[in-house]
């Protein structure tokens, strides 16, 4: 069994060290790849179903994202989710639109991390 050798670092987007402790190094660079090829799609459909005003289409993708942020350890993103995933059941658009920006941003961070991660390994 590997060990992990990462730091906990309390402002990264994914805890990589409670990943790699819940699921042993080999196990986390699996999900770490299956997060990135599940989650590639989102970004597209978050924001085309906004546009359309397609209420499922928000939830469902927001609801989606956040499973997939708890899974890997990305707090941050997975609250922002959530938070997204309200509004939409709620019908607030105005106020999706608002929070899109800033849940991409952290999406983004968490891509990015998870790469990084990967590219290392």
């Amino acid at each position: 069994m590997e060990e992990s050798t990462i730091a906990a670092l309390p402002e990264a987007p994914v805890n990589l060290r409670e990943l790699e402790e819940a699921l042993e190094v080999e196990g986390a660079h699996e999900i770490a790849a299956g997060f990135l090829e599940d989650i590639a799609a989102i970004p597209d459909k978050l924001t085309n179903s906004l546009r359309a005003r397609d209420k499922d289409g928000v939830r469902s993708a927001a609801h989606l994202l956040k499973g997939c942020c708890l899974i890997i350890f990305a707090r941050k993103t997975a609250e922002l989710a959530s938070s997204m995933e309200k509004l939409a059941i709620a019908g607030s658009f105005e106020e999706c639109d608002q929070l899109l920006t800033n849940l991409l941003d952290s999406l983004n961070d968490t891509v990015e991390c998870l790469e990084n991660y990967l590219d290392e390994s």
